[in-house]
Parts: structure tokens; C-alpha cells; sequence
């Protein structure tokens, strides 16, 4: 699974996070303080996808000595494409025959809503695409430990204890553990480009001191949201809200990851007409699966969920510790978002989209030119989108290219 988020969903910690540059320890201390990311699989689906791109799906986790775990339905759509799907890439024999990356967000800093690295408008650079806000991005392989088994019964009480609301899920949707065996450890901390962390440092690290759960009163919904049965007026409302998302490629490198991979890698965006544009720079690696990598493709996926709203913005249904609370809980909107990346600089186009990028991201406008930045959009083929109980919608884009929730 993969985790992003501001400080609105982790626990009050002790202390706060190591330095961005002792890569080990901040890696460690993101898994043990999360409590929900993105997980990136290759798609088996053509319903809100297009099979073999790369899908992003918020999911709530827990870890166990810095093993992340899951509690995951065949029902739903990543399970699909890890278990059931008739060519999903199960753990065979010990050995991975492909793998799916489980992304720690932006929210490296997330015990602390005010941290001016993260926070639009605190600081200078102050934004989710700010490096010392950091992003951790862990490739694996996916397998069930044996129902029962000593691990097992260690997974699914950590994931009890960080999310509460799984006591309460329906035992007839065959809900189980899952686990990531961790291969490769990918993060972004401080200035000066990614840090890959070999998996033997990442397990020796010391185990970060964990913070008890603390429920807290839960804030009134937005007024301007609209009702949830309005399925493409609450998808765009999203996306003319949200200020950031995961960006899933398919990998074409080899550090922290393995070509052919679903990478999910924190994005910061805005839309304009419900299209997202990015200010990515060549050297990012998103942008190198997308564009320059050798076997390079535009398919990608931007996932966005409502947990990222944070302080008075915050959602009583994302919250752990409201009343079924929890980013995983279906009335905490998710919306998967899935067509090709073009970059669109030098036109017309690309000249609207940079004014929406730097009203909604000011520190754009200070980014280095020696680092090649250039604004791409998502030409949107496909929407995926949950925020009720009862399963996925599959949007029509047209539809929601024409619906704005600020006409």
C-alpha cells in the first residue's frame, strides 16, 4: 500500500521526526508514524482503469517492525490485481515474480499540521512538493501470512490498535492480513535528490517510539462539499479542493525500485477544468518513467483522498478516533484519476495551467531554472472513485469534465 497525507491522520508523537538527512532513520520513523498512503499496483482492470497501468489506491496500513501490513477485501480493486485477478502477481514458491510499491506520501512530517516545509503558505517553499517534506516510497512483494499464525495475529492487533474502525468491518466481505516483504526503500527528505536505503539498513534501525492512538473530537463536514450521492460533483469538488495527490507510473529505474514497477510517488498539482497539470523537472522520477526513461510511458494514475484535509477542513469520516473514523472508511472519498501525461509548456495551454500551478502552489514560482521544470497535465481516460458504502463508481469523463463545483 502507499501512504500520503498531511498531519491530519498521525497520532501526537513524543518527538519529532529525525533529520532529512539520516535517510534510515526517517524511513523507519514514516512507517511507524503514518497511517495511510497509496498502494500502487499494475492494473488487471478496465473498469476506471486500463489494464497494465500503473493504479493508485489509498489504503490505511500498520507496520510491525517496519514490515508494512494491510487489511485488504478481495473485493477490492488492488486485491484484485494482487490476488484474484486471473493474471495477478502472486508470491510464488518465495520468489516475486512482479512486485507493487506500497508509497509513503508527503506526509513524513505528519505529526505536525503547522510544519512550514509541508504546509502551503507557512514558508517560502512551504508546499507537499517541498523535499524536506518528505515522501517515502517502499517496493515489495505482496503475500498473506497464514490466518492464525503468530504473525499473523501480531499484524492484524497492530492494525486494530492504529485503526479501530477494522473492528467493525463486515466479516461476509473477506477481509484479510497482507504483507509487503520490503525490497526496495526509496525517500526523499531534504535538497539534493533521493536517498536509496538497502532494506538491511531499514529493518536494523532502531524501532521509533510509537505514540498512543488519541481520539479526538471530530470537526464538522465542509459545508461546500457536495452530497455525496452526487458522485462527479464530489470528484471534481476534489479536485478543485485537494492540493496534492499520488502520481503512479511504471518504473523504468533501478534504484529503490525495479523497472516494471507501479511507482507512486507525492505530487502536488492544481486542475483547471478538472484536468490536473504538475510542475515536474526531468530529474524527478516520475517524469523519467512518464517521458525521458528508456521504455518511458505516459500512463499514470493521480489518487486522491479526503484524508488529506487537514485542521478545521478535516472530515469526521477520515478521522481515526471519530466514530468509524479512518481514511479506509468508504465515506472518506477516494478518487483515482488514470490517462496519459503531455507535457503541454511552450502552449497556450500550458500558459493557463502555470497560472493555476503558482495561485496554488506559490513557491513554484522560486524553483530553480537549472532543474528543468516544465507543467504536464493528465489527459483523464478514466475515473475510479468510492465515497459511500457499496462499492466503486466508475466515472465517465466526459461527464466529469463538464460538472464544476464552482459554476
Amino acid at each position: 500500500m502507499k501512504l500520503l497525507a498531511l498531519a491530519l491522520l498521525a497520532p501526537a508523537a513524543a518527538s519529532g521526526p529525525p533529520d532529512g538527512t539520516d535517510a534510515v532513520a526517517l524511513s523507519r520513523w514514516m512507517a511507524a508514524k503514518l497511517t495511510w498512503g497509496t498502494l500502487s499496483t499494475t492494473s488487471t482492470r478496465s473498469n476506471g482503469s486500463q489494464v497494465g497501468d500503473a493504479f493508485g489506491n489509498p489504503y490505511s496500513f500498520a507496520d510491525v517492525g517496519g514490515v508494512p501490513y494491510i487489511y485488504a477485501s478481495n473485493l477490492d480493486a488492488s486485491a484484485i490485481d494482487l490476488f484474484t485477478a486471473p493474471d495477478a502477481s502472486p508470491i510464488q514458491g518465495g520468489k516475486r515474480e512482479r512486485h507493487s510499491p506500497a508509497t509513503l506520501p508527503n506526509t513524513g512530517l505528519a505529526t505536525n499540521a503547522t510544519d512550514a516545509a509541508c504546509v502551503v503558505g507557512a514558508s517560502t517553499f512551504g508546499d507537499p512538493e517541498n523535499p524536506p517534506c518528505a515522501r517515502l516510497v517502499l517496493t515489495g512483494a505482496w503475500s498473506k501470512p497464514a490466518a492464525g499464525s503468530d504473525e499473523y495475529e501480531k499484524a492484524h492487533a497492530a492494525l486494530e490498535a492504529r485503526h479501530p474502525y477494522f473492528k467493525e468491518l463486515p466479516s461476509d466481505h473477506d477481509f484479510y492480513v497482507a504483507k509487503m516483504t520490503v525490497t526496495g526503500v526509496w525517500l526523499i527528505g531534504a535538497y539534493g535528490g533521493a536517498s536509496v536505503v538497502e532494506p538491511e539498513e531499514y529493518f536494523a534501525a532502531p524501532e521509533p517510539e510509537r505514540a498512543a492512538q488519541v481520539a479526538a473530537a471530530a470537526p464538522a463536514p465542509l459545508t461546500s462539499r457536495p452530497w455525496f450521492w452526487n458522485h462527479v460533483a464530489v470528484a471534481r469538488w476534489m479536485a478543485e479542493t485537494l492540493d496534492w495527490g499520488v502520481l503512479s507510473t511504471t518504473s523504468t529505474r533501478t534504484e529503490g525500485t525495479a523497472v516494471g514497477d507501479a511507482f507512486g510517488n507525492p505530487y502536488s498539482f492544481a486542475e483547471v477544468g478538472g484536468v490536473p497539470y504538475f510542475y515536474g523537472s526531468t530529474l524527478d522520477a516520475s517524469m523519467t518513467d512518464a517521458f525521458t526513461g528508456a521504455g518511458a510511458s505516459p500512463r499514470a494514475s493521480l489518487s486522491l483522498s479526503e484524508a488529506e484535509l487537514s485542521g478545521d477542513d478535516e472530515l469526521s469520516s477520515c478521522r481515526i478516533g471519530a466514530i468509524l473514523g479512518d481514511p479506509e472508511n468508504p465515506p472518506c472519498a477516494r478518487l483515482v484519476l488514470s490517462g496519459a501525461l503531455v507535457n503541454v509548456s511552450g502552449t497556450p495551454e500550458g500558459a493557463a495551467a502555470w497560472a493555476a500551478l503558482v495561485a496554488k502552489h506559490p513557491s513554484f514560482a522560486d524553483y530553480p531554472a537549472s532543474h528543468d521544470f516544465f507543467v504536464s497535465k493528465l489527459d483523464v481516460d478514466a475515473l475510479f472513485f468510492i465515497d459511500m458504502f457499496g462499492g466503486a463508481d466508475y466515472l465517465d469523463p466526459a461527464a466529469y469534465l463538464a460538472n464544476s463545483t464552482t459554476a
